[in-house]
């Protein structure tokens, strides 16, 4: 049960580094001035290898995280 617990707890840390990841990967890109579209054709390649290479609760977590942060980019610019 404590390594079930430990791996579980290993598992959420990765998680969110990944999640933080693709943050600052985003907030770099507007920091030097990358238009909205070029952000939004990153986030749509991410999300298409990720749907080819992830499947399950991993391909779903992947897939909110890139909604998500698809959220914060304006897209009528």
């Amino acid at each position: 049960m404590a390594k079930d617990r430990k791996a579980r707890a290993e598992n959420h840390v990765t998680v969110m580094a990944l999640a933080n990841m693709l943050a600052s990967i985003v907030d770099a890109m507007r920091d030097v001035g990358v238009s909205n579209d070029i952000i939004h054709d990153f986030l749509d390649r991410l999300d298409r290898l990720n749907a080819i290479s992830l499947s399950g609760m991993a391909g779903a977590i992947m897939h909110d995280f890139v909604a998500v942060v698809r959220g914060t980019v304006a897209s009528n610019d």
